[in-house]
């Protein structure tokens, strides 16, 4: 008798574990159904009481549904929020998802990564809304959060054009704020994510024209300072500082101008390098360059 009762009671166990796990994959149905009747806030809590539980904590379907929800409730709550937790709560389940499909059984696979492809889509989208001299570090976060997700998803995503394309923006944005303010910050901030987006692709008209036009306003803004504040015997320093950054610009502006011989404003910018240096022959030769475009 005795040892019908333990066989009895291991029974008994048996059947209580089941239960649990029904129960559990019970919630993620339940919270499946309230996504679908757009009673999120309920579906959120039924779905993250299942993703805690062991039973559950494992199941790619747990995570996709969690995913959806999430999604959906950043679509209605936080899509105006760069940093959105919503939106990074959605991203992590689909990851989370994904990664624990391992035999790729999920029939949902495309729509998830649909749904991936979306989000990607939106903290890239929030990098021209918050781009600033303020946000422009939520910006690079919501830059690294994009290539995370499209490197998962998408195996031909070239993450070094991509890498070029966010520096140029922010040493762009960056160099207007220094032309507006002269500040020695905003001019090292400049001076940083241009040469970065360089380092990647230094065969472009654009960052060539922005690094050598750069280094061509600090000369300026030395030679207007020369005008008016600065004691003689500083003169021959402050010449030897314009000069110097004149010559820094010099090949930058060369090439943008071998990259793009009709961008007018690389033209002038060398006619005003080669007055700098004194070299009269150079000067002469696109000051007219220039004269003649300006005619067209």
């Amino acid at each position: 008798m005795k040892g019908l009762k333990n066989i009895s009671f291991c029974l008994l166990l048996f059947i209580l574990a089941k239960q649990v796990s029904f129960a559990q994959t019970d919630l993620v149905q339940k919270a499946s159904e309230l996504y679908q009747a757009k009673k999120l806030d309920s579906a959120k809590v039924l779905i993250n009481e299942a993703i805690q539980n062991p039973e559950t904590a494992k199941d790619f379907q747990a995570w996709m549904v969690r995913g959806f929800i999430y999604k959906d409730l950043y679509k209605a709550n936080e899509s105006k929020n760069p940093a959105s937790p919503l939106r990074e709560s959605s991203a992590e389940s689909f990851v989370q998802s994904l990664q624990l499909d391992k035999d790729n059984k999920n029939p949902q696979k495309a729509s998830l990564i649909q749904s991936l492809k979306y989000l990607a889509s939106t903290y890239h989208n929030d990098i021209n809304k918050i781009l600033d001299t303020v946000g422009y570090k939520q910006a690079i976060i919501n830059s690294d959060r994009h290539k995370e997700l499209m490197k998962l998803i998408d195996p031909a995503f070239d993450e070094k054009k991509y890498n070029y394309e966010v520096y140029s923006a922010i040493g762009s944005m960056f160099e207007k704020g220094y032309e507006q303010k002269s500040s020695k910050n905003l001019l090292d901030m400049a001076k940083t994510y241009l040469l970065k987006a360089y380092e990647i692709n230094n065969n472009t008209d654009f960052i060539n024209k922005n690094l050598g036009v750069l280094y061509y306003n600090q000369a300026v803004d030395i030679i207007k300072k020369m005008d008016y504040d600065v004691p003689l015997d500083q003169l021959p320093v402050y010449q030897d500082q314009s000069i110097k950054l004149g010559k820094q610009s010099l090949p930058y502006l060369l090439k943008a101008h071998e990259i793009n011989p009709n961008d007018k404003s690389v033209i002038e910018g060398l006619a005003g390098i080669y007055y700098l240096l004194n070299d009269t022959e150079k000067y002469n030769e696109y000051k007219k360059k220039f004269e003649e475009m300006s005619k067209q």
